[in-house]
């Protein structure tokens, strides 16, 4: 009889950015598998990029809840926001049908015919040797994984983890260096695990035939133009077959919006987007224009054209607009209507003149603020 679940990670849910979005693909993610019949529910860490918010909270409680009130759920801890300080406890605190396991350090998990192997995010005190010794705690922890495997003949054989493997890449096509803790994959390859799944690196990748990154869920940069979703991983039979067919690996892509980022040059009066833009693709998109302008007061953008720009694109009905102006790093980055203002008051109106002005509401609460800060500075 098969054996199903699905893998997903670095959801970064996030009240001030992206929210609607990442919770959309939550939500379609936990249809998803339950319509698949999953046996189990891996959330492999980075539920929320900082510590959570209520309104976060309540959104992943309430997935949660849905989800256990399915199957059984495997949470484990990331690196980002609290999830090592406590801030997943209310997690594990919610009541569905069947059980949340909350995994804060590495634990080894029965489920049924399924036995699993799970590592978290290292502490801060774990990663405080020399590399050599977390990498050798790292391959005796696993040492120890495939021991307790060998005493479950019979049993489907899982490991999930949080964590930057050696040569893995990022969604920029950069190599993960010096960003995170860690690991050789020559341990990794060593599990004698069906499947090994990941999280922590954004984008989806095979490092060696049983070994996955799933990816995150929904996009969190402009760098990442790579589909998403997560993994629903069918097991076939209970043992490691040579020819790899115990395993089938399923990509499910996801909901989430595309992120585009144009550059644009303003010269000579004339502002240029691409020549091959079609503006077809930015359709429902989250839309970023960076503008490179000359310094000096002879090369402003003005709020007019700024506006001709926004009118132009906003016709292609993308779901977000932003337009970010840059200066020429070469030249004294200050424009004149800046320079020539005296007061703290005159240099935020000039540079809102030049950037474009903020919601009057905002405008009025930045212009009250500067006013205290200023009084302040002066009585002491």
């Amino acid at each position: 009889m098969a054996f199903r679940f699905g893998h997903a990670g670095d959801f970064h849910v996030d009240e001030d950015r992206y929210f609607s979005d990442t919770a959309q693909c939550l939500e379609w993610f936990v249809a998803d598998a339950i319509q698949a019949s999953v046996d189990f529910f891996v959330i492999n860490g980075d539920l929320t990029t900082y510590k959570a918010t209520i309104k976060e909270r309540n959104l992943w409680v309430d997935m949660l809840v849905e989800m256990a009130n399915h199957a059984p759920v495997i949470l484990v801890a990331g690196n980002h926001g609290a999830e090592l300080e406590g801030d997943l406890y209310v997690f594990g605190r919610a009541k569905g049908w069947h059980a949340i396991h909350l995994c804060t350090e590495p634990q080894f998990i029965e489920l049924g015919e399924a036995a699993v192997a799970v590592f978290p995010y290292p502490r801060k005190a774990e990663m405080a040797g020399n590399e050599h010794s977390l990498g050798e705690t790292f391959a005796q922890q696993l040492d120890e994984f495939n021991r307790r495997f060998e005493q479950r003949p019979g049993s489907y054989k899982l490991f999930f983890g949080h964590f930057g493997v050696a040569g893995a890449r990022v969604s920029s096509g950069q190599p993960l260096v010096g960003r995170c803790a860690e690991y050789p994959l020559d341990p990794l390859r060593s599990l004698e695990a069906q499947y090994v799944g990941l999280s922590h690196v954004h984008l989806r990748q095979q490092l060696a035939p049983r070994i996955w990154y799933a990816g995150s869920l929904s996009r969190c940069d402009y760098s990442e133009v790579e589909d998403k979703g997560y993994h629903l991983v069918t097991l076939n039979a209970p043992e490691l077959r040579p020819d790899l067919s115990d395993l089938n690996v399923e990509f499910r892509i996801s909901p989430t919006r595309r992120m585009v980022e144009l550059r644009a040059v303003y010269e000579d009066g004339e502002l240029r987007l691409p020549d091959n833009l079609d503006l077809l693709t930015l359709k429902d998109s989250r839309v970023k224009v960076v503008v490179t302008v000359p310094n000096g007061p002879d090369h402003l953008l003005s709020r007019e054209q700024q506006e001709n720009l926004r009118e132009k694109l906003l016709a292609a009905s993308p779901a977000e607009l932003k337009v970010k102006i840059e200066h020429d790093v070469d030249l004294p980055a200050e424009p004149a209507p800046i320079a020539a203002a005296h007061s703290a008051e005159e240099k935020l109106r000039a540079y809102w003149a030049m950037k474009g002005t903020p919601p009057v509401d905002r405008q009025e609460r930045l212009l009250t603020k500067l006013a205290e800060v200023e009084k302040a500075v002066l009585s002491g």
